[in-house]
């Protein structure tokens, strides 16, 4: 294994850590709605629900480009060993398609944060 490979691999591990950190916000964002709709004490005021909402869109953002990025590493990675690239490519297909569903949940959440149509709710798990 080569030292692209490790670098590549250390990347994958920082992402992991990242998405556990968005996953375990949404798991809070969550709660809180559901702690909402039951009327019992919530853990954010609606305002920090929307920017907790907002930051969490962002960061899965993110780390969805930077999938991306070290997918077409992978790839180029692997076209220098010469294997078969197809599966590679498909790979790298739907990192973007991944990071082009991201950017239209932003831009809902952009559409509707001074609406009462509360999108952050619905929106919000990964």
């Amino acid at each position: 294994m080569n030292n692209r490979q490790i670098s590549l691999l250390n990347a994958q591990f920082f992402i992991s850590f990242i998405l556990a950190i968005t996953l375990l916000m949404s798991f809070l964002l969550t709660y809180d709605e559901k702690q909402k709709l039951l009327n019992k004490k919530r853990l954010f005021t609606d305002q920090n629900s929307h920017y907790t909402n907002l930051l969490n869109r962002i960061l899965f953002l993110l780390i969805l480009i930077y999938n991306l990025y070290i997918n077409f590493e992978q790839y180029n990675l692997e076209k220098e060993k010469g294997r078969e690239l197809a599966p590679f490519r498909q790979q790298i297909y739907a990192s973007f398609f991944n990071v082009l569903a991201a950017v239209i949940i932003l831009y809902i959440i952009y559409e509707t944060w001074n609406t009462t149509d509360d999108i952050a709710p619905i929106e919000n798990t990964i």
